[in-house]
């Protein structure tokens, strides 16, 4: 009886901090977020998505199983709880879903691609591309590997999709080195057809790599809590495409926005055609999962005709969880001692008040 008078408290305080930490915070940060809507509400007209980038779900190679519990459930939980506060029409996986998807084998990498599916998928239609971490870089590409994601997760080399008459081309970054080799030459002749056909609408342009820069100075602070690094250089076709194939994606498609992630870095960038007055933005996303990154994002996308508007939604900080699970954790120890101590004392009373009334009671017997 003891025992349950100490520790109820305790274990009502430890199951609300679990439910604070691992429910609430995700219901918090994205409740304050929204679409970016024009005037401030969305017309039917408007295509609603969400934009994720680099989940890399660990593997058998170099993911400790309680690492990849603990990413999977974050990703998990900010996955379903911001979309069923949001609702988007469709969300975009910009590559990296997995994190040695490259040396997977055939039942290996199913396996990994099966517990995509099962962390992500459900009601709302999700459309994946692929990353380097799924299917190698490109001089490392295997084709049986880019067989067995092509066969996961229906994606070519380059696709077209139209969803609520908005068009979208979705392109596998590792092919577009223009080596001559055989993915870069057929994902070529994809981008001429593409030319040839002279579509009247401009496209946004989904891929795993940014356009070509040298580095971040280049970007426009995205949101408040966006520190730009100005520090790190970045190498063609290894962190961004070549300087060449991104002016010929450009020329090709004009694209009016272009989303890519890979630098685990925000983005916000601004481009012109140097033959015309046309210009579009290029936004970079950083990865979903904590283990690259402190406060991951998601961007909330709105495309209402030629216009492309952006908003980000950060997901809670592990480092604000960690901290609250071990302050929360140190105070719930003290009262743990405390009634604990208090229980012992009220106890020792009792029983020398019970002794000292039972030798009186014997004494006048």
């Amino acid at each position: 009886m003891l025992w349950f008078k100490v520790l109820a408290l305790p274990v009502l305080l430890t199951i609300g901090l679990i439910f604070y930490n691992e429910y609430f915070i995700f219901y918090k940060a994205f409740s304050s977020c929204s679409f970016p809507c024009k005037h401030g509400r969305c017309s039917e007209d408007n295509l609603k998505a969400f934009i994720i980038s680099d989940t890399h779900l660990l593997g058998e190679r170099n993911g400790h199983w309680l690492d990849k519990l603990k990413r999977e459930w974050q990703m998990y939980q900010s996955f379903w709880i911001s979309t069923w506060i949001h609702n988007p029409e469709v969300v975009f996986f910009l590559g990296d879903l997995m994190d040695e998807g490259k040396w997977a084998s055939g039942k290996l990498f199913s396996s990994y691609a099966q517990r995509f599916h099962q962390l992500f998928e459900g009601d709302i239609k999700v459309v994946t591309l692929a990353g380097n971490h799924d299917i190698g870089f490109h001089y490392a590409i295997m084709p049986d590997t880019y067989e067995m994601f092509r066969k996961e997760f229906k994606r070519g080399l380059i696709d077209e999709i139209q969803i609520k008459g908005n068009r979208f081309v979705l392109i596998n970054s590792m092919a577009l080195h223009g080596d001559g080799c055989r993915l870069c030459h057929e994902a070529e002749i994809e981008l001429e057809k593409m030319k040839k056909r002279k579509p009247p609408d401009r496209p946004i342009v989904l891929q795993h790599f940014p356009l070509f820069r040298k580095s971040d100075g280049d970007c426009e602070k995205i949101d408040e809590n966006h520190d730009i690094d100005y520090k790190e250089i970045y190498r063609e076709q290894w962190d961004t495409l070549s300087e060449k194939s991104t002016q010929k994606l450009i020329d090709t498609l004009n694209p009016k926005a272009v989303f890519g992630g890979h630098t685990h870095k925000l983005c916000k960038r601004r481009w012109r055609k140097s033959v015309t007055s046309l210009s579009f933005y290029e936004y970079t996303l950083n990865s979903f999962s904590w283990r690259n990154g402190d406060i991951p994002a998601i961007f909330l996308v709105v495309v209402d005709g030629d216009d492309v508007l952006v908003s980000t939604c950060r997901l809670p900080s592990e480092s604000t969880q960690i901290t609250v699970y071990l302050f929360g954790g140190l105070l719930i120890g003290i009262l743990t001692i405390f009634l604990f101590l208090k229980g012992d004392s009220i106890f020792k009373q009792r029983y020398v008040y019970s002794l000292l009334i039972y030798r009186s009671q014997k004494k006048s017997a």
